[in-house]
């Protein structure tokens, strides 16, 4: 059953593009992550929510039965759990019997705490228990891991399995190591676009041999990268790391090695330890005769330019 279809969206803010003819349908019971910055993520919500209309393009719901948890979203306050909770109960009329419930979420033992008193952990389990109470067919979600322990993601996982029986639930989030826990689809916003991220859970299956992919091994999963999606490629302790958007993959690949492959693919070696996306360039400054810095399109990376490597990159991007 197709849920929710956003066909040809493009947002604009004060002339700042911020998404540019985005599609994308929604069925019930994916599992699909949407990897977006900060700003990103904020206009997707606004829209959702209707707080915002798109400049073009439809967001085409055919469900009314959708929330948005957003990162910061408040709880109240000074109330014990058991309360919130009949609240949200009564609102949606739905006579769950709470105390039964409670123990899937974690908070068996936590129904007479005030919420004021709450753990992140358990605080992000409550928003999950109210979510459950009114058993929406879509829901999404945001950031839900950012400040949870290490125990804390492990109990929020089980409890979002529960939420799962009844619901289909988005989760969004600037980081990938975040979004390959909670899902397995993952779509990313690149140059206000979406797409595909390319995952591989089989560890010994190999990638399709006509498109050239890059690959970051990280927990189970081996993710794949197309060259456009990298800003840069930093040597950190002697290991290759792909920076995409702020956020480092680790490579089994030597720095050498990459510039090989990557050399017809726009990258450029400006540094000893940096691979620099050619059309992630904006700014070239020069703060002494022997000093030269690169900025990168919006980001607030910046990335050394050796001497020797000056004339070699006004060439090219000439």
């Amino acid at each position: 059953m197709n849920l929710i279809e956003f066909e040809n969206v493009t947002k604009q803010i004060k002339n700042q593009s911020i998404f540019n003819n985005i599609s994308l349908k929604i069925n019930s019971k994916e599992n699909i992550g949407l990897k977006m910055s900060h700003t990103e993520s904020s206009v997707f919500f606004d829209l959702l929510e209707q707080n915002t209309l798109p400049s073009a393009g439809s967001i085409i719901s055919h469900t009314q039965n959708v929330l948005t948890k957003r990162y910061n979203d408040g709880i109240y306050q000074k109330i014990t759990i058991k309360s919130y909770l009949q609240f949200f109960n009564r609102i949606a009329d739905q006579h769950v019997d709470i105390k039964k419930l409670a123990p899937q979420f974690f908070l068996g033992d936590n129904l007479t705490m005030k919420t004021n008193a709450l753990t992140t952990d358990q605080l992000e389990r409550l928003h999950l228990f109210r979510i459950a109470l009114s058993k929406p067919d879509l829901v999404f979600i945001e950031s839900p891991l950012r400040d949870l322990s290490n125990e804390g993601v492990k109990s929020y996982l089980k409890a979002l399995e529960v939420v799962r029986q009844k619901s289909t639930v988005i989760v969004i989030s600037s980081s990938m190591e975040e979004l390959l826990q909670l899902s397995s689809t993952i779509y990313q916003c690149i140059d206000h676009q979406l797409e595909k991220v390319d995952l591989e859970l089989d560890k010994d299956s190999s990638k399709p041999q006509n498109i050239f992919r890059l690959s970051s091994h990280l927990d189970d999963k081996t993710i794949f990268f197309s060259p456009n999606e990298i800003d840069f490629i930093e040597s950190i302790n002697g290991v290759s790391n792909f920076s995409i958007n702020s956020e480092y993959f680790p490579s089994s690949l030597t720095m050498d090695e990459l510039e090989k492959k990557l050399l017809h693919f726009g990258f450029f070696r400006c540094h000893r330890s940096y691979l620099v996306n050619l059309q992630r360039i904006s700014e070239l400054i020069s703060y002494s005769k022997n000093s030269y810095t690169l900025i990168l399109k919006n980001s607030k990376e910046t990335l050394p330019l050796s001497r020797a490597k000056l004339d070699e990159l006004k060439d090219l991007l000439q």
